[in-house]
């Protein structure tokens, strides 16, 4: 049986495994962001072993994400297209669409309304007010592509049925997107503050359903050897990321790993979902397994609380790894921002069950 045709009811716990990796590693990043900016802008000479050690970091953020796109365009995409030749594929994919973007909506309605409640009666939050929306839009706008993805797959999943060789296509949109992005991260980054609608910004989006049609490419056909394709790019990533490191070149540094255009990224993620298909879903799943699935549907609510809470909870982390580097070096600081990201991140795994998964469940959304 193809990928394209399984019912993908029973979740698989490797590729459930693989989106639980996505969001620590995303929670990781965001930890080391501006140390990473303060390397590659010279406000921090730091080490050159350090240096190598955030690149990898920075690596993880846009790794994350094109995890995350590549395995909603695995299922739906597939599920669209091969629906597409029924009569009632419009109304049908209409009720699904509304169903998949109803939780997201609700999720980010729900953090919305706590991050008021918090910054209006307990202690202020930068930003967070009825009376400015950045918190919500440029800061979830990973959020708003993916659900601008997932409006649109009913159109794509229409016009992949009727396109004859459509992983050609996708193979031609891919190269073209990362050529585009190789010019912006090595030629033309353009300025720091870019708005919301400046066409650099906007390939991070681009990249992103770059990523989600590559996803449908491997439920029909996933790579050979996907185990040794993992580990070639995870060594490429580590010989570059190492040789600019380890050479003090963070110019080289910032341009491997620019914004959400990264190249190395992607080839990662494509690699690591490619290793998690390669076998169906067991029959029998183990109980660490069903831990993991038990744990991923907070994937979601978590992004969006730390995207909404950043300026609550990133001021007091960059303190803690200022403090680790003042009294361990960067070493301490480095293993000190790990550990206290991925603890961040089990508390609020932790507050999101308890809280918006059930509200939820309680309005049918769960």
């Amino acid at each position: 049986m193809s990928h394209r045709t399984q019912t993908h009811k029973q979740r698989n716990p490797r590729v459930e495994a693989l989106r639980l990796v996505a969001i620590v590693g995303i929670a990781i990043f965001h930890t080391f962001q501006p140390w990473f900016e303060a390397a590659t802008d010279g406000s921090w000479a730091a080490s050159p072993l350090t240096l190598v050690a955030v690149g990898l970091i920075s690596l993880l953020g846009a790794y994350g994400n094109h995890v995350f796109f590549l395995i909603s365009g695995y299922y739906l995409l597939p599920r669209a297209a091969s629906a597409a030749g029924g009569d009632r594929y419009w109304t049908d994919q209409a009720r699904r669409t509304v169903r998949r973007a109803l939780p997201i909506l609700a999720t980010v309605v729900v953090y919305a309304l706590i991050a008021l409640a918090v910054s209006t009666w307990v202690t202020p939050i930068d930003r967070v007010s009825l009376h400015e929306t950045s918190w919500l839009v440029g800061g979830l706008q990973f959020i708003w592509v993916y659900l601008a993805i997932v409006v649109a797959t009913p159109v794509m999943g229409w016009v992949w049925s009727r396109v004859s060789r459509p992983r050609a296509v996708v193979a031609a949109i891919v190269v073209a997107v990362f050529a585009v992005n190789a010019y912006i991260a090595f030629v033309s980054p353009g300025s720091d503050s870019r708005g919301l609608l400046e066409w650099r910004k906007l390939m991070s989006a681009v990249s992103y359903l770059a990523a989600f049609l590559v996803g449908a490419c491997l439920a029909e056909k996933n790579l050979s050897r996907p185990a040794a394709l993992l580990g070639a790019c995870g060594a490429a990533a580590l010989l570059a990321e190492g040789a600019a490191g380890l050479t003090s070149n963070t110019w080289l540094l910032g341009a491997l790993s620019f914004k959400s255009t990264s190249l190395v990224s992607f080839a990662l993620a494509v690699a690591s979902l490619s290793l998690a298909v390669a076998r169906p879903a067991p029959e029998a799943v183990s109980r660490p397994a069903r831990l993991v699935c038990a744990v991923t549907p907070s994937i979601l609510g978590s992004y969006v609380a730390q995207s909404i809470f950043t300026a609550a909870w990133h001021p007091a982390m960059d303190a803690l790894c200022a403090d680790a580097l003042a009294l361990g070096g960067e070493a301490a600081l480095l293993l000190v921002g790990i550990v206290a990201s991925v603890v961040l991140l089990a508390g609020v795994f932790a507050f999101d069950r308890l809280v918006r998964i059930s509200v939820l469940r309680a309005l049918g959304l769960a």
